[in-house]
């Protein structure tokens, strides 16, 4: 008895638990994957290769035990000294994110389309306020963009060279460029909102900026506060970075250290640095879980 045609063979992809387009999505990712190692130069054997091994021992040799001696950790004077520079690359992070969110408010209510030219607080709009409301949203999210697509480095860069060497220029670099960052998620924040709430808050006799105060942002604020806190750990991680072009912080002495090749003292900053950043974790963490 001749048996029956029964179409092409999925047996293999099915027993993988895959379709066909899963597999080809996954297929296609290896691939682009395999290409973006290749442009990168990925090279796992050159991190044990004789030279990157001398270079390992070195380190482990003359960074073991990390420096810390009274000169080093405190300094001479006050404002001076590893632990001071640590004490300064989390002031820097605190006030910076601070302006950054006195940044991304007004500019997030503005990047937001709910609020400026779309859904139920705009149904009876003239089509010239509705124009001027799209204009606002497309400057707003234009300026957002900016902020965010140069790094943090580079603001900090642009402003020592502006007002000097210091902790105040890494604060405005993270201030700016988080401003960037923290607004976009809020205006996206605010799009995602239940619009019968606006619309029953705006139906009530509230104005826009009422129903958007008191229908939007409150469905919204724990999120927002959740994810500025996120935000703010990450800025301590960039603070500590921007010591690199002179905007303070501890990132001074990693720099000073590495370039000098005392090994010694940048096992102490590093350490510093990683206490910094667990302790942030975990206060972020405690303030999250209360407003939650």
């Amino acid at each position: 008895m001749s048996e029956k045609y029964s179409g092409p063979d999925t047996a293999r992809p099915a027993a993988l638990g895959l379709s066909k387009r899963q597999l080809t999505t996954l297929l296609g990712g290896c691939v682009i994957l395999a290409g973006a190692a290749w442009i990168a130069e990925v090279d796992p054997i050159a991190l044990f290769a004789a030279g990157a091994r001398e270079q390992i021992v070195a380190f482990v040799a003359e960074g073991v035990p990390p420096e810390s001696s009274r000169e080093y950790l405190l300094g001479r004077r006050l404002r001076d000294g590893l632990l001071w520079a640590v004490v300064e690359t989390l002031a820097i992070s605190v006030v910076g994110t601070t302006l950054a969110v006195a940044l991304a408010v007004p500019l997030g209510l503005t990047s937001a389309a709910t609020v400026t030219h779309r859904g139920p607080l705009y149904r009876n709009a003239a089509a010239g306020r509705i124009a001027v409301g799209r204009g606002l949203y497309h400057l707003s999210r234009t300026v957002l963009s900016f902020l965010r697509s140069v790094p943090g480095i580079v603001w900090g860069f642009l402003f020592v060279t502006a007002i000097g060497l210091g902790p105040f220029a890494g604060v405005l670099a993270l201030a700016v460029h988080n401003a960037g960052v923290l607004g976009k998620l809020y205006a996206d924040f605010l799009e995602d909102t239940d619009p019968m709430t606006t619309e029953a808050v705006a139906g009530s006799g509230a104005t826009r900026l009422q129903a958007v105060c008191h229908g939007m942002v409150p469905q919204v604020t724990p999120t927002i506060a959740s994810y500025t806190l996120y935000r703010w750990e990450c800025t301590i991680r960039s603070a500590a970075i921007l010591g690199f072009v002179g905007a303070g912080g501890v990132g001074y002495y990693l720099v000073i250290t590495i370039q000098r090749l005392q090994y010694g003292k940048l096992s102490t900053a590093i350490v510093a640095v990683f206490v910094l950043v667990v302790t942030s974790d975990w206060l972020g963490s405690r303030l999250r879980t209360r407003l939650g």
